[in-house]
């Protein structure tokens, strides 16, 4: 389809895709609607990484041609703003699925606008400008188009709607969906603390310890990752065991779970999940998949998972996720890897040991009753016996 030719109904969305606390994108979606035949057109715009102060920087007082062949639905490839902004190509867009799935995006605003051909290109009719209020997004006095109605932006479901966009752009342009075979890796680890060592809690906010964990998912089944991951908590007094575990079926949502890092305390029933924010908001938003995946997923022993009332309770949770969660990430597929200073920890206490029921209790004192005196070759030369009353313990020599 020629988005310039004809009548048409064209909404152009501003987004801010944000990629830890100082940086991220601003993206353009724009959907243009052909009147004569409703066939529909999606595409994307993002700019370079930036700060959100760049981004609130007169970014929108801007009217040049550019700009209004944008929102008019003509081919753009590029804006020159403050900043580049520059149009995804189609290769891009799984690197675009993902920044956007492991993000929580904040809407800046919409224009939507009904568009008659005229002499010299698209003819505004009727614009309509809707704003979220975001402070690093434009004002009504900022997107200059004359007699535009004016409204406040309702973001409800528009993540979800623009993953939908970003997933059908994929399929037209023909460079595939990631795999949709429904089986995920989940990287866990046990984790035993030293007397002295700090909590563990503590210690998952250390930089260097975080940016081991963004690296490992960034790359989920990369093991040279994880052990990275355990060299860093050794490092504080933290040893731990990396027990990935492995699950396959169609009630499995890999784009959710293949984000989340369990943390296990091996005697206790307080547990952690290191995941993006937007996997975070997801845990917080269903009731019970927080406590439904600590018990389905923190036991060690495969038989906790064969339970009926755990296996049907986990897929019952994860049955609530939007099929947003189906699509597990691409290795590498990001605008940028994780940030560490992205992650978030959800400490959660569930009251689900990792080692199962049969976790035995502290250990009991070991009573010594005898001491053997042994010589470089390996002979009993000694024995003394601790049995006895003190002051009266026997001595016997050994045999040469």
């Amino acid at each position: 389809m020629n988005p310039g030719s004809g009548p048409k109904t064209v909404t152009t969305r501003f987004v801010w895709v944000p990629h830890g606390p100082a940086g991220g994108w601003l993206l353009l979606h724009r959907t243009v609607r052909r009147g004569a035949t409703g066939e529909t057109a999606d595409e994307f715009w993002r700019t370079e990484k930036i700060s959100p102060e760049a981004a609130a920087a007169d970014a929108f007082q801007d009217s040049t041609p550019e700009w209004h062949r944008i929102v008019t639905g003509e081919p753009v490839p590029f804006l020159l703003w403050p900043f580049f902004l520059a149009a995804v190509t189609d290769r891009e867009l799984p690197a675009l699925r993902e920044q956007i799935a492991r993000s929580v995006i904040r809407p800046l605003a919409d224009i939507h606008a009904e568009v008659d051909a005229g002499p010299g290109g698209g003819v505004l009719a009727a614009p309509r400008i809707t704003l979220a209020g975001d402070p690093i997004g434009p004002g009504h006095r900022d997107l200059d188009l004359d007699g535009c109605d004016l409204g406040d932006l309702d973001a409800t479901g528009r993540r979800s709607a623009l993953l939908a966009a970003v997933d059908d752009r994929i399929r037209l342009s023909g460079s595939g969906r990631a795999d949709d075979d429904r089986t995920v890796w989940i990287n866990r680890f046990v984790a035993r603390g030293e007397a002295s060592a700090p909590p563990l809690g503590r210690v998952l906010l250390d930089e260097e310890v975080r940016r081991a964990i963004a690296a490992l998912m960034a790359a989920p089944q990369d093991d040279a990752r994880r052990r990275a991951v355990v060299a860093e908590a050794r490092r504080h007094g933290w040893s731990l065991a990396a027990e990935p575990l492995h699950l396959a079926g169609p009630q499995v949502r890999p784009g959710f779970l293949g984000r989340l890092v369990y943390f296990c305390h091996e005697s206790s029933t307080v547990h952690r999940i290191a995941t993006m924010p937007a996997c975070q908001e997801a845990v917080r938003g269903h009731d019970g998949l927080g406590a439904a995946l600590a018990a389905y997923l923190c036991p060690l022993d495969p038989s906790a998972r064969d339970a009926r009332t755990v296996r049907e309770a986990f897929r019952a949770a994860v049955a609530q996720l939007p099929a947003e969660w189906d699509v597990p990430a691409r290795p590498g597929a990001g605008l940028a890897p994780p940030a560490g200073d992205e992650l978030v920890i959800e400490t959660r206490d569930d009251g689900v040991r990792a080692g199962g029921p049969e976790v035995p209790g502290p250990r009991r004192p070991v009573e010594i009753s005898h001491v053997e005196l042994v010589d470089s070759n390996g002979r009993n030369s000694w024995r003394i016996d601790l049995s006895a009353p003190a002051g009266s313990r026997p001595e016997t020599p050994g045999v040469a």
